[in-house]
């Protein structure tokens, strides 16, 4: 035997009826009449995101090459062993070093060969006016190096050249105990040392 269903729930549920399919019919519509297959959405979605980030990406990971490691031109953040590599110096000097020493950040590292020794020495900060002071105190002993960092000079008399770059000062001094290097050679090879460690820094 059917029970008799109350008037007001049978109102109530078309009601509820009648929303449920306007909202199916608005999405419907909004959609352009078609509707959507949900199992397109996240291969469509992959698709543009890996295309935006092969658009993003100028150079691949794996081929990038970046310069070595800047130091900053701050003498008392730096070791000096690490401006110059052991290869590096070998290479200019025409002599394999046997040996590098240093002490640590700032000071002096040295490399040695079986005739050669080469210091290399970072300043206190404050280049420019250290520069400025020393030229003066040398006088005439002080031959510029034109094009060569933010500045340079050779002191003629110790044979050692002056750099700046920004607000540090590095000293190159080379000596040969075999004296078969002339001064211009000499010279020279500071020079190169000097233009080597400047691809290094910032």
């Amino acid at each position: 035997m059917l029970k008799k269903v109350p008037f007001s729930l049978i109102k109530s549920s078309g009601i509820w009826m009648m929303i449920v399919v306007s909202s199916v019919a608005l999405l419907v519509s909004a959609c352009g009449g078609s509707v959507v297959n949900s199992s397109n959405l996240v291969p469509t979605t992959v698709k543009e995101v890996v295309s935006s980030v092969i658009k993003s990406t100028d150079t691949p990971l794996a081929t990038a090459n970046p310069k070595p490691s800047s130091t900053s031109s701050s003498p008392l953040k730096v070791d000096a062993c690490t401006l110059l590599t052991k290869d590096e110096v070998s290479k200019v000097l025409g002599q394999t070093v046997d040996e590098v020493t240093g002490k640590g950040l700032g000071g002096v590292c040295s490399y040695k060969t079986k005739d050669l020794s080469f210091d290399l020495t970072v300043s206190a900060s404050g280049g420019i006016k250290y520069l400025q002071d020393t030229r003066a105190k040398i006088g005439d002993n002080a031959l510029d190096v034109p094009g060569l960092g933010d500045g340079a000079f050779y002191n003629t008399f110790s044979n050692t050249l002056f750099l700046r770059k920004g607000d540090a000062v590095y000293l190159f001094n080379l000596y040969d105990s075999s004296m078969q290097l002339s001064t211009e050679d000499v010279q020279a090879k500071q020079k190169a040392l000097a233009e080597q460690l400047l691809s290094h820094l910032p």
